[in-house]
């Protein structure tokens, strides 16, 4: 069941990649582009665990396994970009100002340090076994929560109130608060699980949030 669960969580994950790849040749924009890449990550994170009981322990699970770690350090927070970009799009014209661009960049920079260090530098492979299942799961030592994801999720989460608020289009606020609210306590199989569930659902938000703005034609900023 858990196999089954993680294997469907990567195969929507790559849905979501096609279709915001498709989304971005309709639409170019930093913020739709950036949409792509967390999603393409995640799918490699949901299908290593699904495989890493077929693959087994070994140098081979290990070398897989680099990537997932990686994926969520450097493209977890490009969804700053997404959000932000969305935002501005409803409405909310300073963050289309030079120095909202550079605060975006900066805070990304930030947060790619703090994932870095926890995914990377302080990364500690440990097996973890169990419902069908073996992966690798970091249990460094680095300390704190991790700020990278929770500094993105913030931003969606405050983006999307924006967007609810100027567009009626709630998406892009749940989806955020849906992920920030299973990513507090992901201790045991089952939480685990919903967080990468979670990952889904949130990329799911932004993705629709990109289509009805490309349909409703908010290709650029308007008066809130």
């Amino acid at each position: 069941m858990f196999t089954l669960a993680y294997a469907l969580c990567a195969v929507g994950q790559a849905v979501l990649a096609i279709i915001a790849i498709w989304l971005f040749t309709r639409h170019k924009s930093l913020g739709a582009f950036m949409l792509i890449l967390p999603c393409a990550a995640v799918v490699w994170d949901n299908a290593m665990i699904a495989l890493g009981a077929t693959i087994g322990d070994g140098p081979t699970l290990v070398g897989l396994s680099w990537p997932r770690f990686i994926g969520h350090a450097v493209f977890t927070p490009l969804w700053i970009f997404t959000g932000a970009g969305l935002a501005w799009r409803a409405g909310v014209k300073w963050l289309g100002t030079r120095w909202a661009f550079i605060g975006q960049w900066v805070l990304y920079v930030v947060c790619l340090v703090f994932g870095w260090l926890r995914s990377v530098t302080f990364l500690k492979m440990s097996p973890v076994s169990g419902n069908g299942l073996f992966y690798y799961a970091n249990t460094g030592s680095f300390p704190g929560p991790p700020i990278g994801s929770v500094a993105m999720l913030i931003v969606v989460l405050v983006c999307g109130i924006a967007v609810w608020r100027l567009t009626k289009s709630p998406w892009m606020f749940l989806g955020s608060f849906f992920m920030l609210a299973v990513s507090i306590y992901r201790t045991g199989a089952v939480m685990e699980l919903l967080g990468n569930t979670g990952e889904v659902i949130m990329a799911v938000s932004l993705v629709v949030t990109e289509y009805i703005f490309q349909q409703r034609g908010l290709t650029q900023t308007v008066v809130a």
